[in-house]
């Protein structure tokens, strides 16, 4: 049964791929496919192993629940001390907020949650084991999109890049230090006029507006630095009233329709955000693709993890619905166990 459910997913994550590979979709049926795989070849083998060894039926389904419980438990300790140890790097690297801080902020609640769990066994906290193995089904479904998320936009950015010449390369914006380019906008700058110069696009449009700190455009800084670059001003169109990725797009869209651009758009942010500012062309209806910029490999979990709940929020209707029911057994079990306890006072 795996092995044929793995199939289904896999054939139908490529279809919905191959017709536009700027959502999530195609990633979580591929997450799947690999999953479902994953798991025919493990109970295949434990199948193969218990009837070399001669164990019974009985003993071959204990191994493989202590498998299904040991990889994930183990996996959750890795993945969260090395968040941990992450977060604690962007403290010292980065300015405090909360973005910068989410990959300790996630790091110490998964250990947290692995804790507790733990010492409600060892106490007899049984209410307490209920609610959190109640809450493993909301847990795994935020989880498995963001492994989804994670694996089919390293897919997607290899597909971006094959994509034909576009007619404009549009460089989103992000934040201004002091009225300059910082490091961060710099690389998304020096890969849109690369862009430009390598594939001989017509047109590169700098986006971005003027924040409440910053004393002048996103867009009117990026576009001196391209020129200190060797981007040709007469080759360059200026976006600065954006304060937001979708507004970036939207804004440039009809900023080239009005210079008589037509035709596919290149976005180019950095590689953590390539992906989601894809999405938003495909949601304002958009021709186009986004690139990346590579950045430093400690800032990743941190601005990654920023992105998944960016993304979540795009898509809220769809989450909301879902994880209310999947927390609705948590709730009720909640709600009856509060009414035990008051009924007996």
């Amino acid at each position: 049964m795996p092995g044929s459910l793995a199939l289904v997913f896999a054939v139908a994550g490529l279809v919905l791929a191959r017709r536009d590979p700027r959502r999530l979709l195609p990633g979580v049926l591929l997450g799947l496919a690999a999953t479902s795989l994953v798991a025919w070849l493990v109970g295949s083998v434990l199948e193969l192993g218990a009837a070399l060894a001669g164990l019974d039926e009985g003993a071959r389904n204990l191994a493989g629940g202590l498998l299904m419980l040991a990889v994930p438990l183990v996996a959750g300790v890795a993945l969260g001390v090395a968040l941990v140890i992450n977060g604690m790097t962007m403290l010292r690297r980065e300015r405090r907020s909360l973005g910068n801080t989410l990959s300790l902020l996630v790091g110490v609640a998964m250990l947290g949650v692995l804790v507790v769990g733990v010492l409600a066994v060892r106490v007899g906290w049984l209410q307490l084991a209920v609610v959190l193995l109640l809450l493993i089904a909301p847990v795994a479904y935020i989880g498995s999109g963001f492994a989804a998320y994670l694996g089919w936009s390293l897919v997607y950015a290899r597909l971006a890049r094959r994509a034909a010449t576009p007619a404009a390369v549009v460089v989103l914006g992000s934040g201004l230090v002091g009225g300059k380019v910082p490091p961060l906008l710099a690389q998304r700058v020096a890969l849109g006029v690369e862009v430009q110069s390598t594939q001989h696009t017509p047109v590169l449009v700098l986006s971005g507006g003027q924040g409440a700190d910053e004393p002048r455009s996103e867009g009117e800084a990026m576009a001196e630095y391209a020129r200190e670059l060797g981007a040709p001003s007469e080759r360059m169109l200026v976006e600065s009233a954006s304060t937001t990725t979708e507004a970036n797009l939207a804004l440039s869209r009809t900023l080239l329709a009005e210079s008589g651009v037509e035709g596919p758009v290149l976005a180019v942010s950095n590689d953590y955000h390539a992906f989601r500012a894809a999405t938003l062309l495909r949601k304002l209806g958009i021709d186009g693709h986004a690139i990346g910029a590579r950045t430093a490999r400690y800032y990743l979990p941190s601005a990654l993890l920023r992105e998944f709940v960016a993304l979540l929020r795009d898509h809220r209707v769809l989450n909301v619905t879902v994880l209310g029911i999947l927390m609705l057994p948590v709730v009720a079990f909640v709600v009856f166990s509060l009414g035990r306890l008051l009924g007996g006072i």
